[in-house]
């Protein structure tokens, strides 16, 4: 009686540990909210708007990554003309931007959303792009992205602007969205769990899902039964 008494001790102990490290690195709220950016984009970029001149091919895409100690949204362009890769995370009221410009420099970049809804990120260096603004339209198929360089405390010229579609978009109407398990968002990637299919919105989100399925799952299901 004693040993399976110590047995469910230690069974719940486990369960509460993984419970609290699946709770501590839940997407933050703040992030949540610019989730719709999440996915893979490809548009064109434009040195002056309206012109094709000096243009160029862009392609990115946004992510989840999920640690044992934070949650963060991931912006990767490889060839993007002035930024390679940011990780944005929420901390003390701002979202912060850590990342490589296309040189290869480091760069910070720190800000919010404004009233529409657009991510407005300002660096304090003198490395460029001292501005980015992220946006979407088109009811989240479409991304403008630009890119600006500080003259002076409150006058900014432009460097670049991308428009991008989200690939894979549906323009048809009637279209149902499915809910990523993890994070909340759209889901485009399935995953399965005891031969039940589920859907997640990234690999971030994916490989955490395979991480913590048990865990994920179990919670859905609370929700579901409380809906």
């Amino acid at each position: 009686m004693k040993q399976l008494s110590l047995c469910l001790l230690i069974l719940l102990a486990v369960s509460l540990t993984t419970s609290a490290a699946y709770e501590k690195v839940k997407p933050k709220l703040e992030l949540q909210e610019i989730q719709e950016f999440i996915g893979q984009w490809k548009g064109v970029g434009q040195l002056k708007r309206g012109s094709t001149q000096g243009g160029w091919i862009e392609e990115s895409h946004w992510e989840w990554k999920f640690t044992k100690q934070d949650s963060a949204l991931v912006y990767k362009s490889p060839k993007g003309k002035f930024v390679k890769e940011l990780r944005v995370s929420f901390e003390d009221g701002v979202y912060v931007a850590r990342g490589v410009n296309a040189d290869g420099k480091k760069i910070e970049l720190r800000g919010k959303r404004d009233d529409s809804g657009k991510l407005v990120l300002t660096n304090a260096e003198m490395t460029l792009p001292s501005r980015i603004s992220f946006r979407t339209v088109a009811a989240g198929k479409r991304m403008v992205v630009s890119f600006e360089r500080k003259l002076s405390a409150a006058l900014y010229t432009r460097l670049g602007e991308v428009g991008a579609t989200r690939k894979g978009s549906m323009f048809g109407k009637g279209v149902q969205e499915v809910v990523c398990i993890v994070s909340g968002g759209k889901g485009t990637m399935p995953v399965t769990f005891e031969g039940k299919t589920y859907y997640v919105c990234c690999t971030g989100c994916r490989d955490y899902f395979n991480e913590n399925a048990a865990e994920i799952v179990a919670e859905y299901r609370m929700k579901q039964l409380d809906n």
